[in-house]
């Protein structure tokens, strides 16, 4: 009796084009060597405020006030916001910050990225507003905007020249910090924050030139010490990814530090 074909059912297929993309864009970064702080913030007094600011007409999520929190603590950490080309270190005074949104595609949900320019100086509501309005934009036009739409046309173009001379371009750009800050800012946040109902920590990609990178976790309840009791807290589970190349330990700890105070304390939210 003949045994089954242990391959069984399969398909083959292309990738759609945005996977191509990724998939690409992530072929042609160089590796770094990176460090990360795994942090939990207690977020309970954050989310009141937020609450409290919804409650009275303000538009702001977690997520955009966290992005406005890193960026306010980077313009304070100067030598964090910063990009490298070979031997030389470019230090950006605005903090850009690269989001990527999911939105709907004919391929399906696709992240699109997004830049928020000069996050340092904006309220969360503003960074909020600029994310919604980029999801209005795609909705109607099928891109995000301008960052997302130069990103694909540079790649359609690519597309056409061989795997070699791709990568090799898409160097060229890694190795230039101005266009890497004018098409994709100086730090990158994201979050699965909306779709995670387990704990744990998400670790964001931090090949290529950025000093920073970022992921949101889930919230969770979880018991902490306070006031010498303990109570049920809401604790969000946060991500720091440095590019060692850059940042060392110290520099690194000092700014966890002043980020969980400034995420903790509700900074900016009053």
């Amino acid at each position: 009796m003949s045994q089954p074909d242990p391959i069984g059912v399969y398909t083959a297929a292309k990738p759609p084009f945005l996977r191509r993309l990724t998939m690409e864009a992530f072929d042609a970064i160089p590796p770094g060597h990176q460090m990360f702080a795994l942090l939990e913030l207690d977020v309970t007094d954050t989310l009141a405020a937020i609450r409290a600011q919804q409650e009275a007409g303000a538009r702001v999520t977690l997520f955009a006030f966290v992005v406005q929190a890193i960026a306010a603590t980077l313009a304070a950490h100067p030598s964090l916001n910063a990009l490298r080309s070979g031997a030389r270190i470019f230090t950006f005074e605005d903090v850009d910050v690269s989001v990527p949104i999911e939105l709907k595609t004919k391929s399906g949900p696709f992240p699109h990225q997004i830049v928020i320019r000069r996050a340092q100086d904006k309220t969360a509501a503003e960074i909020y507003g600029e994310i919604e309005a980029a999801r209005s934009q795609q909705a109607n036009s099928g891109v995000a905007g301008g960052e997302d739409r130069w990103g694909r046309a540079m790649m359609r173009a690519l597309l056409w020249v061989p795997k070699a001379a791709r990568n090799a371009a898409l160097r060229q750009v890694m190795q230039a910090p101005r266009t890497v800050k004018r098409r994709s800012g100086t730090t990158f946040v994201t979050s699965v924050s909306r779709f995670a109902t387990a704990g744990g920590f998400v670790v964001p990609y931090i090949g290529g030139p950025k000093a920073t990178a970022f992921a949101l976790g889930s919230v969770l309840e979880k018991p902490r010490v306070v006031d010498g009791e303990i109570r049920v807290r809401s604790v969000l589970s946060l991500t720091v990814a440095f590019n060692h190349d850059l940042v060392d330990g110290g520099p690194a700890a000092r700014f966890v530090r002043d980020l969980q105070a400034r995420v903790e304390g509700a900074e900016g939210l009053a």
